[in-house]
């Protein structure tokens, strides 16, 4: 009686446990495949075959694989996300694409991994691509816009920024203490200070920020940034059809109005959103339609201004990513680098 009574229990809880276990992958893979629709219908025919998908994007341009920043860093462009975005519409069987877009730019790995994919996307599928942005678009954000048939940005938007910046770091001349104190960190220079570091090859220690960097060694680095600044101009010249020469001493650098960048063929029009649908509409002879739209995550503007205020670890991740960009080789614009 004994062994029974054993065995029907010892039964009964492995029973439950494997109903458990198998409720549990039910659930995970329903909760997946959730996951994988992004998009959903927000306006106009449901039966309609003419489909316009917008893709909201907001903030900087980032590689990230391991999802450290998704979970922690809201608004941010992950090149894998986008692809991911348009695998699936590519199975809505989408006729136009608005990239809704609001970046200041990012890394130049990111920036030109993105450019890649939405080329590729346009390439296969022979999907109009226009570009959006209600709010910012410069530098790594612009170069992104290149692949687009058309330009387009709301009126108090920012455009521009066509340039790279460089790794930036300080030069502690002759340091001869470091401290740390209540007020943070400090160095004091009077006298020098003799400073050991093991590397080999020429300039390994190059952001070594208590040795003036050589001659050489900052051409280097401006032939690095050159090399990516020519690459981001011809692309810029040639999908807004813009000679090299007025793009390196006229439009420059700076960032433009929505009606200057229009003045400077920079963006195809200053419309909404709204007013843009309306366009797509026109241009492509729709009597009917439907939009597919993704999740709106907050703006970038609202992520360094409102999420991070008074909140000490996101702010500790924030200050982390922009050292990252000071020290690389970035398309992305000095005024975000400033809000850090």
């Amino acid at each position: 009686m004994v062994f029974f009574s054993v065995f029907f229990r010892t039964l009964g809880f492995l029973s439950a446990l494997l109903i458990f276990i198998i409720i549990v992958n039910i659930l995970l893979s329903f909760s997946k495949g959730m996951q994988k629709k992004q998009f959903v219908m927000t306006d106009g025919i449901s039966s309609s075959n003419n489909i316009i998908a917008n893709m909201n994007l907001n903030g900087p341009i980032f590689n990230n694989y391991s999802n450290v920043l998704g979970n922690n860093f809201l608004g941010y462009i992950n090149p894998e996300q986008v692809k991911a975005y348009l695998e699936e519409l590519k199975k809505l069987k989408v006729n136009v694409l608005i990239i809704n877009i609001n970046s200041p730019g990012g890394t130049v790995s990111a920036t030109a991994e993105l450019e890649k994919i939405i080329y590729e996307f346009k390439k296969n599928t022979n999907v109009k691509v226009y570009i959006f942005t209600k709010e910012i678009l410069a530098s790594g954000g612009y170069w992104v816009a290149t692949t687009a048939d058309k330009i387009f940005a709301s009126y108090g938007s920012v455009i521009g920024s066509i340039g790279v910046s460089g790794p930036s770091w300080i030069y502690y001349n002759t340091p001869t203490s470091l401290s740390s104190g209540i007020l943070g960190q400090s160095i004091e220079t009077k006298n020098g200070i003799e400073f050991y570091s093991q590397n080999a090859g020429e300039g390994k220690d190059l952001f070594n920020p208590y040795r003036r960097p050589k001659t050489n060694e900052i051409k280097h680095l401006q032939k690095i940034v050159d090399d990516v600044y020519n690459d981001f101009i011809t692309k810029v010249s040639k999908s807004r059809k813009i000679e090299i020469s007025n793009l390196k001493n006229s439009i420059g650098a700076l960032i433009y109005s929505s009606n200057q960048a229009k003045k400077n063929f920079l963006i195809d029009d200053v419309v909404n959103y709204e007013t843009l649908i309306k366009l797509i509409i026109k241009e492509n002879n729709f009597e009917d339609y439907k939009i597919y739209e993704n999740k709106v995550s907050n703006s970038i503007l609202e992520n360094l201004l409102i999420r991070y205020q008074g909140q000490t670890n996101e702010k500790k991740l924030l200050e982390n990513i922009c050292r990252n960009l000071e020290t690389n080789i970035n398309v992305v614009i000095p005024i975000y680098l400033k809000e850090c």
